[in-house]
């Protein structure tokens, strides 16, 4: 089988619903086939996860596509559009792929090259429906696992793996102030978002840790100390009170702040220490997804009230300087959670990780094991290959 016609199969069985499916018999029975052979194989952890690293040839244009089709659809003027279309998409002779397989009780789970293949439920049956692709895609791999099985005993397969697997399909990194030498554009927008005397005001005072606190807590000063956030990090400000600031950009689940006396300690304390609110997000002050809303979060202990900010990886190391600046200038007691990881970024000191094009570049660090990057890109330009540092493969053995 031909690389085109894999990711064909790969694209048509690929499922993002994480449900156990039933299979037919035969795609069952293939399923137990490949496994057995898997069994052979040392597993990486306790789920019996496995990885093996397979190739497959780009193969003639005919596999990749119909160019009559294709001019029909209106998707390519040109024979010549056609054929450029394919050696853009398969630029070299082999292609290589990651297989991963896991079980758990009665489940097998198999994805490729990150695309979830196989979830399947060995105790239940489909009986309406064969699935023909699944079975011819699972003799492919039962095939190629074979002949990775025979490298293994033969010694081989490690490095052979080392040697010929793409770069496009690794992990590596590379230092910051390398990449900003590379690209000095990346340099100045950041320049542009926060000046060199910003940053080093955050890296000269910037702690995790305060000792300084509030005594007596109020809302009005919570939406005094998030209206300065807003305005030093550029939000549309206009007539709008600190408190209004707050209903406009905050996440808006806030548990009942905004209705209590915002002068009132006594009613703050309360609400503070109210165990039946739960489910909001009263701290969200920058709304996003998990990698990239901020918290600025009310802490409290014997000696009193502070306040705590959050940023969901580096991805708001701005905001979160210029918060911690403008707070830090107003003397409110304020600790920042990874600190180290936002200067070590202002300083370029830190590592920007590179993953394949298949993965979307937002939270990668799971796929890292000996470097710990803080950002990931895709690898754009091959002028920055001799400066990433390339994690190591997993070592494959047998039983």
């Amino acid at each position: 089988m031909t690389a085109p016609k894999l990711d064909f199969l790969l694209e048509v069985l690929d499922s993002r619903n994480y449900n156990p499916e039933s299979y037919d018999t035969k795609v069952k029975e293939k399923i137990n086939n490949l496994y057995a052979l898997l069994d052979k194989i040392k597993p990486l952890s306790d789920d019996e996860y496995k990885v093996l690293y397979f190739s497959a040839e780009k193969g003639n244009i005919e596999e990749y596509g119909n160019f009559e089709e294709l001019k029909i659809d209106g998707e390519v003027d040109s024979y010549e559009e056609f054929e450029n279309r394919f050696n853009e998409d398969y630029p070299d002779e082999i292609i290589w792929y990651k297989m991963t397989s896991s079980m758990y009780k009665n489940y097998r789970m198999i994805s490729i090259n990150s695309k979830n293949i196989i979830y399947a439920d060995m105790n239940s049956e489909n009986t309406n429906f064969e699935n023909y692709q699944l079975q011819e895609l699972l003799d492919f791999l039962i095939d190629k696992v074979k002949e990775c099985i025979q490298r293994l005993e033969k010694g081989t397969y490690n490095d052979y793996i080392s040697s010929n697997y793409s770069y496009k399909n690794r992990f590596g990194v590379i230092k910051r102030n390398e990449y900003w030498n590379l690209f000095p554009d990346t340099r100045q927008e950041l320049l542009s978002e926060i000046s060199q005397e910003e940053m080093n005001y955050f890296i000269e005072n910037a702690r995790e840790k305060t000792t300084n606190r509030i005594k007596d807590m109020t809302s009005g000063k919570y939406f005094e100390c998030v209206g300065l956030a807003y305005k030093n990090i550029g939000y549309e400000i206009g007539e709008l009170t600190d408190k209004d600031l707050y209903l406009k950009y905050a996440d808006g689940r806030d548990e009942g702040l905004s209705k209590i006396d915002e002068n009132s300690s006594e009613e703050f304390d309360k609400w503070y220490n109210d165990d039946t609110r739960f489910g909001g997000h009263p701290w969200e002050i920058i709304r996003g997804h998990s990698f990239a809303r901020v918290n600025l979060q009310v802490g409290h202990d014997d000696n009193g009230y502070y306040l705590s900010l959050s940023g969901s990886r580096i991805l708001r190391k701005v905001e979160i300087a210029k918060i911690f600046i403008v707070l830090n200038k107003n003397n409110i007691p304020l600790e920042i959670y990874n600190v180290d990881m936002i200067k070590n970024a202002f300083k370029g000191i830190d590592y920007i990780g590179i993953v394949p094009n298949d993965i979307i570049p937002i939270e990668c660090r799971g796929y890292f094991k000996k470097y710990k990057p803080t950002e990931f890109i895709h690898m754009s330009d091959a002028k920055i290959f001799k400066y990433i540092k390339w994690e190591p493969l997993e070592n494959i053995e047998l039983k």
